[in-house]
């Protein structure tokens, strides 16, 4: 039989991978206990009228201020709070429409408190209207659209590490893998999404950046209310093509303290906030730090690999007068990554830091006027040194790399937003931004590359590549809109922005038009067009590929039609259907082999594209029933395409996801215990076909150099796996401990985030190219975690 002159070609994604996933399973088996005594607890029920006719208020949020307990009313108008502790509580009852209430309970006993709680109608305010298609609220958002996801189910809900991007990955429209938490949304990358904590705009805000961002760099539990718009979004939002992530920190307590202690499969974390001075202050300050070093070392792991991690946000607010408050925050995060195999000869070290500090002035100066400006200072640097050796094997290509990687960003400038709502049917938004951006560069690698002569002798190719760049310049951007109601079913709002950016020479316009009409009491038509432009950041040049000049501004072009059906007191429909098209797209670089990869400027796959074009549309469909007395559930399906069109083709593009399904479910049989579990299903992302061709040296060594077929020309497997979640709440003394078991990916579906291709030459002169599985997703991963507030 004819042998194989050479096995498989290994790739160098597939080490640090391991580690990675490794290190990931040697993190979940940290086990803590606690015994904790049990306080006496009450039920809480009533029914909310609407005041003057007795009418029910179905689907009214009713919330334990102090113990964050909530629910939902039903078609009756009646809710249910099981498990409410001895003491006195304020309850508020709120829903659109409606003018929050708020009164006073008193659970003296371990009986039953019932109550009858009269709301008063009020007329919509103009800037409480939905009018944006795929609105998103999330944590503690008011609710302001039938979308919204509280606090307590996203923290029983199954995920790994408890991190606020992760949250989302369910939502329809997003995709994203089991290690990164960088979010693409609707065929878009993470570059377009525009991601804000109150009100400032975050850069790179992951951490361990290296393996893709497996990580976002703020505490989950620092969070108070998210808003993710995946459709056409308004004029104060800009320089970003496809969707809007913002974030707002937790409101801190007006009086006494409030501790949460935090302990999940990645980290350690620490958050605790108050208020002072009459209730006048309030501060709120958190810090995390990522254990899997130390889990590592502990329990003997590969101490080839050391991540290291943390983060810490803080807000100090005052009230000044009690129209103007005023917030000092400032958020830092760090990473450091060691990455050293004698074996494989790899040696790396990066190091990534983010710094902000940002001033916010809130001023209601009159009735119906609000006010905000925000200034702000940052800087992010990037620090990398590296050498890997041998990277092809046996195989003509790079051979040696050597790097040496410096870059800082700094950032400063301040944004005012102004909105006046003129009468109950105009209201005026306007605004403007300017900012000040730099950039330093500082790059140099060598690359030793195999190539065979026509002689067929082996020879050595040396390639440098070194940047020394300081590039500076300044962006100021503004918007006005106008928000009317001509008729008391519709509500529409037409703006337009400007954007000038000076180190690439952009002045970009850009109308916008968003509307809501109501088809009936219970049925909502949302529609929007507009125009997009992205820059490129001063910040985002690929040195490392030789790149050093700014292109032009991408544009994007998107219309979207969404349309909500209340069909019952809990239970919600939501279709959406979008189209956005990019008559022009910048080049990029992308690896074909989409591993994870330390250097993927080294590796032999590395291409430029230059699309001539891009498109995006699809259909999504969200069926909702918000949290009952014990059931809530979601079912979800989105047919999507996302291409690019290079010399004439239309190209998938990497996370093109043409069938996506999510099901979950979350179920509270008694106070203290809850259920929770999700299954997931995707088509299989696009990949790249490789092959080989084979030459003999004079001295009759094999050389293997690869050739590669169309660019995202096949597909991976389907995607699937399957969570689940168990809760358990113990009060204990004055605060609540909540331990939970989670079973991440059930079933242990092996899924593919990449194929590998290697080559075997048979001593018949045979050459056979085999396809095996590359770089793999999370496997089953048990873990346990716990978190405490008091």
């Amino acid at each position: 039989m004819s042998q194989p002159s050479m096995a498989r070609r290994r790739t160098r994604g597939e080490r640090p991978m391991i580690v990675l996933r490794s290190s990931l399973v040697v993190a979940a088996v940290v086990l803590v206990s606690s015994q904790s005594r049990l306080a006496a607890q009450a039920r809480v029920t009533g029914i909310v009228l609407e005041n003057g006719n007795h009418r029910a208020v179905p689907t009214a949020q009713v919330d334990i201020l102090e113990r964050r307990l909530r629910t939902i009313t039903d078609s009756d108008g009646r809710f249910v709070l099981a498990a409410v502790p001895i003491g006195t509580h304020t309850l508020r009852v709120s829903r659109i429409g409606f003018q929050p209430t708020e009164r006073e309970v008193v659970v003296s006993d371990t009986g039953s408190v019932d109550l009858v709680i009269s709301v008063v109608p009020v007329a919509l305010r103009l800037s409480e209207v939905v009018v944006v298609p795929s609105r998103y609220g999330v944590l503690e958002a008011e609710v302001v659209s039938q979308q919204t996801v509280t606090r307590d189910e996203i923290e029983i809900m199954p995920q790994v590490g408890e991190d606020v991007f992760r949250a989302l990955k369910r939502l329809p429209g997003v995709a994203a893998d089991d290690i990164s938490t960088r979010l693409n949304v609707r065929g878009s990358t993470d570059r377009e999404l525009l991601v804000r904590l109150d009100g400032l705009e975050l850069y790179e805000p992951y951490h361990l950046k290296d393996f893709d961002g497996a990580l976002g760099i703020l505490d989950i539990h620092s969070v108070g209310g998210i808003e993710l718009l995946t459709g056409g979004f308004p004029t104060e939002y800009g320089d970003k093509l496809a969707g809007v992530f913002e974030m707002e920190s937790r409101t801190p307590p007006i009086t006494g303290t409030r501790t949460t202690l935090g302990l999940s499969i990645t980290n350690a974390s620490a958050m605790s906030q108050g208020g002072f001075a009459g209730g006048k202050g309030q501060w709120l300050a958190s810090a995390r730090r990522g254990y899997l070093d130390i889990v590592m070392a502990l329990t003997g792991g590969d101490d080839n690999l050391s991540p290291r991690y943390w983060d810490a946000f803080g807000k100090l607010q005052y009230a000044v007068h009690d129209r103007h408050r005023l917030t000092a925050s400032a958020l830092h995060a760090s990473d450091n990554l060691r990455l050293h195999e004698e074996e494989d000869d790899v040696d790396l070290v990066t190091s990534w830091k983010s710094s902000y500090g940002w001033l916010t002035w809130d001023a209601y100066p009159g009735p119906g006027i609000s006010a905000r400006t925000v200034g702000w200072v940052g800087r992010l640097t990037r620090n990398r040194i590296g050498e890997l050796e041998d990277l092809g094997g046996n195989d003509t290509g790079p051979e040696y790399f050597d790097v040496k990687d410096d870059r800082v960003f700094t950032f400063k400038g301040a944004r005012h937003d102004l909105g006046v709502e003129l009468s109950d049917w105009m209201m005026l938004k306007l605004g403007g931004e300017v900012k000040q951006v730099a950039a330093a560069y500082d790059y140099f690698n060598l690359t030793r590359a195999l190539v065979l002569s026509p002689t067929g002798e082996v020879g050595a190719r040396y390639h440098t590549t070194e940047v020394n760049l300081d590039p500076a310049g300044e962006e100021y951007s503004a918007y006005f809109a106008t928000r009317v109601r001509p008729i008391e079913a519709l509500t529409a709002e037409v703006g337009l922005r400007y954007d000038h950016i000076s180190h690439t020479g952009d002045s970009d316009w850009a109308p916008r038009l968003l509307a809501a009409l109501d088809l009936t009491r219970n049925t909502t038509l949302r529609a929007s067009w507009g125009r997009y432009y992205q820059s490129h950041g001063i910040h985002e040049l690929e040195v490392g590929d030789g790149e050093q000049q700014y292109f032009p501004s991408d544009l994007a072009e998107q219309i979207a039609f969404g349309l909500d059906q209340q069909l019952g007191a809990d239970l919600t429909l939501r279709i959406e259907g979008y189209r956005r098209t990019s008559p022009d797209l910048r080049p990029r670089y992308v690896n074909a082999g989409r591993e994870l990869q330390a250097f993927p400027e080294a590796e032999g796959d590395r291409m430029l594209i230059d699309p001539d074009r891009g498109r995006a549309s699809g259909v999504e469909l969200l069926l909702l029933r918000e949290q009952g007395r014990n059931w809530a559930w979601s079912a979800s399906y989105a047919y999507a395409i996302a291409e690019d069109e290079i010399a004439g083709r239309w190209v998938p593009r990497n996370l093109d996801q043409r069938h996506t399904v999510g099901l979950n479910a979350s179920f509270r049989p008694t106070s203290r215990w809850q259920l929770a579990g999700g299954w997931y299903y995707h088509t299989g992302w696009p990949a790249t076909e490789i092959t080989y061709a084979v030459d003999t040296t004079t001295n009759g060594t094999v050389m293997f150099s690869r050739e590669f077929g169309q660019l995202n020309g096949i597909r991976l497997p389907s995607y699937h796996r399957l969570d689940f979640r168990v809760t358990r709440s113990f009060p204990v003394g004055g605060g609540v401990l909540q331990a939970y078991v989670d079973l991440f990916n059930v079933y242990g579906r092996t899924n593919l985030r990449s194929y590998g291709f290697g080559a075997s030459l048979y001593d018949d002169g045979r050459l056979v190219v085999s396809r095996y599985n590359g770089d793999e997703l999370l496997p089953f991963l048990p873990s346990i975690g716990f978190r405490y507030e008091f």
